[in-house]
């Protein structure tokens, strides 16, 4: 009994995997699949609605909900023709709002988008409509609705939808550039799957301290996804613009994890026929990714120790400090 209940377990992490493989490759996919894998949509307030799902559709709408919190979103709610008001009226969370199937009529009534506008302004306007029935409106009505999203739905055309949706997606710094906030796309945390409360901590820290500069430690098992965290805070850092070089420091011999790191200059030791840059120099702007420090040598954590005081360094055989523009991650 214990064997076939582990073979079916198996199995269906398999079609999980072949199922998010499929999705990410932009293959239209029944989502309801999934619907297994994931907990049941909780009963929230519905003032706190951010993305709310009108469809008299209910197997479409259950589908799209799903496909929603798979993509690590919150705060979704499902309504039909009679019931999307209380989510709507007063509801200053709500970001965006995807109108499907509205009673009998095969297009959303003028008369319902109207009252939407109406009754939520700033939140989008998502139009939900099957690939072979795309819907029509006047143009008056197109331009105040956000998009379409047809049915069956694709990866890359609902994570476009909720890049837009982020509200940073304009943002700028003080110096004209897009903020790393703003550079946000449909990606965000797509490697990091689960929705546990762990898991859900752990995107909380890492969204905390991506904008600083601060170093930072990442603690776990070997195959955990540490590098995958790593990632993820050079992908929401300032410095997202900058290289992002790993190295693991067990893996190098201890006679050439200086020059590895710091680089050396020509004939500084035997075999160094030329001149090269290290890793800090490398990593110039982004984030240098230290994976097993602890294999680290002592001798080199106390030089790493003071690069991280000073920040700056000198190649080996040279006496010309050079700036260590760089945060460090470190892993063990």
């Amino acid at each position: 009994m214990a064997a076939a209940v582990s073979k079916q377990c198996r199995q269906h992490g398999e079609s999980v995997a072949r199922w998010i493989e499929g999705w990410r490759s932009d293959l239209p996919i029944d989502g309801r699949f999934i619907s297994g894998t994931l907990h049941p949509l909780k009963d929230e307030s519905p003032m706190k609605t951010a993305l709310l799902v009108i469809d008299d559709d209910p197997q479409r709408a259950d589908e799209l909900c799903l496909l929603l919190r798979f993509m690590e979103e919150s705060h979704i709610a499902r309504a039909d023709s009679s019931s999307w008001r209380v989510h709507v009226e007063h509801n200053v969370e709500l970001r965006c709002i995807f109108l499907g199937r509205y009673g009998a009529a095969e297009q959303p009534p003028s008369d319902i988008i109207h009252a939407l506008r109406t009754l939520a302004p700033k939140a989008a306007l998502i139009l939900v409509e099957e690939a072979e029935q795309p819907i029509r409106l006047p143009a008056t009505l197109e331009a105040s609705c956000g998009g379409h999203l047809a049915h069956p739905f694709r990866h890359s055309a609902l994570s476009a939808i909720l890049a837009r949706l982020q509200p940073s997606a304009t943002g700028r710094d003080t110096r004209g550039g897009t903020t790393a906030a703003g550079r946000r796309n449909a990606e965000l945390f797509r490697s990091l799957i689960g929705h546990s409360p762990a898991v859900v901590r752990v995107r909380e820290m890492i969204q905390r301290v991506a904008p600083s500069d601060s170093t930072v430690m990442i603690l776990g098992e070997s195959g955990t996804g540490k590098e995958v965290v790593a990632r993820n805070i050079h992908y929401f850092s300032n410095r997202s613009q900058g290289p992002f070089v790993p190295v693991n420091c067990g893996a190098i011999p201890d006679n050439l994890l200086e020059s590895e790191l710091f680089g050396h200059e020509k004939g500084s030791f035997t075999g160094a026929i030329s001149a090269r840059r290290g890793r800090f120099e490398l990593a110039k702007g982004g984030t240098l990714f230290l994976d097993e420090i602890g294999d680290m040598p002592l001798n080199m954590q106390v030089k790493l120790l003071r690069v991280l005081q000073e920040r700056s360094f000198e190649r080996v055989g040279s006496d010309r400090s050079l700036e260590a523009d760089v945060r460090i991650i470190a892993a063990t």
